[in-house]
């Protein structure tokens, strides 16, 4: 039992085994998705969510994935678990020195997030959408006011098996399962992904000084009292049928209400609103 447990663990731990050309393909969807942020220039900090969504009923145990940016724009310094994360994993391993969780940011815009653990026991597994990773860092000290960066959620750059010549070809998602008398069987998911963003600006969104554009305060917020809720896909609709005037309907609404950045309010932005009210659309997706 103990050679099969480390063995187990093993495959959890490299990725290689575990997601390898054999795993066992479910028919789920899973989704990570990058928040998009806006901080002040001059070195200042922030935090960037990353979203996993679409968790089936079989829940997460292994994860992989990297992070890349542009360093010129931001360094990052943290990364860590976000609130769906189960905890006990690491106890109830007992790798010495080994945590179900590991990062690597040794290199400069890029981190590596591995997510694994040899548990077969769903008590262990993300059961819930929600916030996984809990991004921190701050902007390069010499970027300035308009400089952006996307920070993309790719496969790590490796061989998609151990000794292959075939790439990695994207994020990995998925739980390890077995009865206890034999190796743990993998299965993953298909993986959809989303990237964040980090903006250097003004994170108020109001219009700098002498600036011409209408900067966002908040995107699906046409009715401006800083919520997006079912006011705001009605007024847009009045907005639409030409039945709100520039009093109800101004230049702000017009930048806020513009969710999908196509550069007009249309009907796609009311859909759109209402999917977020109804919590089909996650508002820090805003501009999709």
């Amino acid at each position: 039992m103990k050679v099969r447990k480390i063995a187990a663990g093993l495959a959890a731990l490299t990725m290689l085994a575990a997601f390898s050309a054999q795993a066992v393909a479910a028919a789920d969807t899973v989704s990570l998705t990058g928040e998009n942020v806006t901080v002040a220039a001059g070195g200042d900090e922030f935090t960037l969510d990353v979203k996993m969504t679409g968790v089936p009923a079989d829940g997460v145990s292994v994860c992989e994935f990297a992070l890349t940016y542009d360093p010129s724009v931001i360094t990052i310094s943290d990364v860590k678990l976000g609130d769906i994360a189960p905890s006990g994993v690491d106890e109830a391993e007992k790798w010495e020195g080994v945590t179900a969780f590991m990062t690597d940011m040794s290199t400069a815009g890029l981190v590596t997030v591995t997510y694994s653990s040899g548990l077969t026991d769903p008590g262990y597994r993300i059961m819930q959408d929600g916030v996984f990773l809990v991004v921190s860092g701050k902007v390069a000290d010499n970027a300035k006011e308009g400089d952006s960066t996307s920070v993309e959620i790719v496969g790590i750059d490796r061989a998609a098996t151990e000794g292959s010549t075939e790439k990695n070809d994207g994020a990995k998602v998925g739980y390890l399962t077995g009865d206890g008398s034999g190796l743990a069987t993998a299965v993953k998911y298909a993986v959809t992904t989303k990237a964040g963003s980090v903006s250097v600006g003004d994170p108020t969104g109001k219009p700098s000084e002498g600036e011409g554009d209408v900067k966002v305060t908040k995107y699906g917020d046409v009715t401006l009292d800083g919520l997006v809720k079912l006011d705001d896909v009605v007024l847009v609709n009045r907005f639409l049928l030409n039945l709100a005037d520039e009093t109800e309907f101004g230049e702000q609404a017009n930048a806020n209400g513009d969710v999908d950045a196509s550069g007009a309010v249309d009907p796609m932005d009311a859909l759109n609103i209402l999917c977020c009210v109804i919590d089909l659309i996650d508002q820090s997706e805003f501009p999709l």
